[in-house]
């Protein structure tokens, strides 16, 4: 009898579903670009140091990782047609990896380009990663299946949280950041395999034109995709206001803990991966909800209302209150203001129907404009009022207003009937 040919190496196993490779490609990918956007937080402090800045400068490295973002999604779902969008997810990492090679410098300047092209480097996730999934997942599982993949965000966090500070002790934070680069270049290559069959669809005689990264027309068109579709508006806002308040945790959790707070690296690193992992559940409890309640709208109210009141809460932290009082705190600002993005990302393709890419991306433009001013805005707060707390307790405001447009446009669209 003859046998099975082996499967060739790194190929996906026999049987298994297309949705299903396609969920796992979008994972890995999606949580290699949070890793590479959360290393600069998790070593905040070695980096502000280095470069002779104040520790409260980290936000603004924030700002400019989360302005490259904003700057390649405006050409992101152009170039997605040429290439196929798994292989802009793997340029995508690349481009991320070499901003982490280049902040080794040290020099605040080439470090604020570095987190530049790490934002570029994300870009691709969000209009990619959807692309992907809205073609090749169940319909009426999408928003699980969404906040799934969205929960490789929280996943890579919690990576950088656990393996970041270890990898500092032993190699240095240049070394560190070298072998990290590494790793991610390796994994891009992981999904190599699967790059055919999910670029099948695309375009090779589809040109890229530099013009839409360098004119006006690309900061326009994020414009005419959000309002081409009904009710999109209101809902761009909320990832506005969601991403504000996401960015600007993520961006300072660790100054705020290992440095106003004296509570030192070790317990804000745990602190830190401790949110993102709460974030992973969080993010997957609210997909199974949403598509059991029947409304990601519905769901991301609720998360609007609870986020308010857990970041206000990490705003009261003293510096003598215990490590699991902290470590609880951090989980819970996890769960609430971590996990709206999968029912978000659901949301936009449920809205926009045939043009899923380009609605994700126009969107996601100012998305990510929130994860540009959160931080820098965080930044300028506390360098005026040297105080964490009122910051926080400023951003704390922020999500009211997401849910205050989104209970006005379910009135609106009541009465619409």
């Amino acid at each position: 009898m003859k046998s099975e040919p082996a499967p060739a190496p790194g190929a996906p196993p026999a049987g298994v579903p297309l949705w299903a490779k396609a969920l796992g490609a979008t994972l890995l990918m999606q949580a290699v670009a949070a890793f590479l956007t959360r290393v600069a937080p998790v070593i905040g402090p070695d980096l502000t140091d280095a470069a002779g800045v104040d520790a409260e400068a980290i936000g603004y490295l924030a700002a400019a990782s989360g302005a490259g973002t904003v700057w390649a999604l405006t050409g992101s779902a152009s170039v997605l047609k040429r290439l196929g969008p798994l292989r802009l997810l793997q340029v995508g990492a690349l481009i991320g990896a070499g901003g982490l090679v280049l902040t080794i410098w040290g020099w605040w300047p080439a470090m604020m380009v570095a987190a530049f092209l790490i934002g570029v480097g994300y870009a691709p996730s969000p209009p990619a990663g959807s692309d992907i999934l809205a073609r090749h997942a169940p319909r009426k599982h999408q928003g699980i299946v969404f906040s799934i993949k969205q929960a490789a965000v929280p996943v890579g966090g919690v990576a950088a949280g656990l393996l970041v500070p270890p990898c500092v002790l032993a190699f240095g934070w240049r070394g560190a950041l070298v072998v990290l680069a590494l790793g991610v270049v390796a994994i891009a290559m992981l999904v190599q395999p699967l790059q055919r069959e999910m670029d099948a669809g695309r375009d090779p005689a589809w040109r890229v034109e530099p013009r839409w990264f360098f004119s006006l027309d690309p900061l326009i068109r994020p414009f005419r995709f959000v309002a081409a579709a009904p009710g999109l508006w209101g809902l761009t806002y909320c990832g506005f206001a969601f991403a504000t308040v996401q960015g600007s945790l993520i961006a300072f959790l660790v100054t705020y803990l290992a440095t106003d707070l004296a509570m030192g690296l070790a317990l804000a690193g745990v602190a830190f991966a401790v949110m993102q992992a709460a974030g992973t559940i969080g993010r997957i409890g609210a997909g199974w909800t949403a598509d059991r309640v029947g409304s990601n709208r519905t769901v991301l109210s609720i998360l609007a209302a609870t986020s308010a009141c857990v970041i206000l809460l990490v705003s009261r932290i003293e510096p003598g209150w215990p490590a699991a009082v902290v470590i609880v705190i951090s989980a819970a600002s996890g769960l609430m203001a971590v996990s709206w993005n999968g029912i978000y990302l659901a949301e936009i393709a449920r809205t926009a129907k045939d043009h899923i890419a380009e609605a994700t991306a126009g969107s996601g433009f100012f998305t990510f404009l929130g994860y540009t001013a959160g931080p820098a805005l965080f930044a300028v707060v506390v360098r005026l009022s040297e105080s964490y707390r009122l910051a926080f307790t400023l951003t704390a405001l922020v999500p009211l207003t997401a849910l205050a447009v989104l209970l006005a446009t379910r009135r609106a669209a009541r009465a619409r009937g």
